[in-house]
């Protein structure tokens, strides 16, 4: 009697937590309505990217012209990329402008919080947006340290029930711009997880990276159209935008938009370098969830003979839901001949893209419906040799620290099956 009440207790939850899911798929359906994913799967098909005439395709594509004379540092991990964003805040003389999704209280923000107040109260204009869900636990010491030392904050779009999509939008741009002459982006935000060298679950795997040159500018035009929503203030003048010279011999196109923008430039950006990539597709991608459109251009590539290689994290992801919609898609791919590999040492964060060793797409946008339709994001395309080939080295080393899935291993890895079917109805949101 003992176990049949046990067993009965079991089944109960199991269909509470059905329900409750089936209703969040009700709820997530009637917001993603709201907003446009259309887009042109054929972008960059006919362009391959040894063409002179790719450049040209990817900047009609994304709406963003290739600048040139620039210099770029790739950072791994946060001992790693910390010490060199801070340095830059504490070095400040003219302006420090900041947006970010994730801002969590913990030692490092605190540091940061610190350097902010420091440079507000030594004059220099500090202006930072923060994403108000995901900075929902920014702590009040923090907070409460920079606006008394004259930090201008903002939230960016506090949850209204009353505003589905105003409230969806969330902002997943990861900016920092110091004097307008330097800004660092990537995959990470300001907690503790992205503290040390990924050695553990606690610390995670993630990529930033430096830019000087002329490409800054863009950087704060990106973080410009967003401070305009939220101050009303245009950023204007040498403190924000002196005039940058060359420094290098980079050429970048900084790629930024929102589900405002129907032309969705991000999503478009990514699909043209899948279609237009000939020999190799190497993919790092913390949450990946590619639509119908984005599978059959993975597909297509292998089917030309594009070597297609794709990095997701294990389970120790940090959105459960994420992997098991993710789950949804393998099969389907490993079947095309898409080689995939489960990152096992912590949790992976990065987001990168390398097509024929030429073409890197590196920043905040995941390749899921969200980054490309619903967030305010920004990506970063490089045009470089030389900078493909040391990404492709660090996805190399991560390889290490991976397990390949096949046809044969699959089903030890996948979620159970009830997890993977609800996920479908959530893809859209996560």
């Amino acid at each position: 009697m003992l176990a049949f009440l046990k067993f009965s207790l079991s089944v109960l939850r199991k269909a509470a937590r059905g329900l409750l899911l089936g209703f969040v798929c009700a709820a997530s359906l009637a917001v993603v309505s709201c907003f446009s994913s259309q887009v042109d799967p054929t972008v960059g098909l006919g362009t391959p990217i040894s063409s002179r005439a790719f450049p040209k395709e990817l900047a009609k594509v994304c709406r963003s012209s290739w600048i040139s004379g620039n210099r770029v540092r790739t950072f791994a991990n946060g001992d790693a990329f910390f010490p060199p964003m801070l340095a830059a805040v504490k070095g400040a003389r003219r302006s420090i402008t900041l947006e970010t999704f994730a801002f969590v209280d913990a030692q490092v923000t605190l540091d940061f919080s610190k350097a902010f107040a420091e440079r507000a109260r030594a004059g220099v204009p500090v202006k930072i947006i923060l994403d108000k869900v995901g900075s929902a636990k920014a702590g009040k010491r923090n907070l409460a340290l920079m606006k008394a030392a004259g930090v201008e904050l903002y939230f960016y779009h506090p949850v209204n029930i009353l505003r589905a999509r105003y409230s969806n939008n969330r902002t997943h741009r990861k900016i920092l711009v110091v004097d307008g002459e330097q800004a660092f982006t990537g995959g990470a935000g300001f907690a503790h997880a992205w503290t040390g060298d990924a050695r553990g679950p606690m610390n995670w795997r993630d990529t930033q990276y430096q830019i000087r040159g002329p490409a800054v500018a863009r950087f704060q035009e990106a973080f410009s159209e967003n401070w305009r929503e939220l101050a009303g203030e245009e950023l204007v003048g040498s403190s924000y935008f002196p005039s940058l010279e060359r420094v290098g011999d980079t050429a970048l196109q900084v790629v930024y938009d929102g589900p405002w923008d129907g032309s969705h430039p991000l999503a478009h950006g990514v699909l043209a370098t899948i279609n237009g990539a000939r020999e190799s597709l190497v993919l790092q991608q913390s949450y990946f969830i590619p639509n119908r459109d984005f599978r059959s251009a993975l597909r297509r590539a292998a089917a030309r003979g594009v070597r297609v290689e794709v990095m997701v994290p294990n389970h120790l992801i940090d959105s459960k839901p994420t992997r098991w919609a993710s789950q949804n898609h393998w099969q389907e791919l490993l079947e095309a001949g898409i080689k995939l590999y489960q990152y096992e040492r912590t949790m992976l964060h990065s987001k990168l893209l390398v097509a024929d060793d030429r073409i890197s797409i590196v920043g905040s946008g995941n390749l899921d419906d969200r980054s490309f339709f619903i967030n305010d994001e920004l990506n970063l395309h490089v045009d470089s040799r030389v900078f493909a080939a040391e990404q492709v080295a660090m996805f190399r080393r991560d390889l290490r620290e991976s397990r390949e899935i096949t046809l044969v291993n699959l089903g030890s890895v996948l979620e159970p099956g009830y997890k993977r079917f609800f996920a479908r109805f959530l893809e859209s949101q996560l």
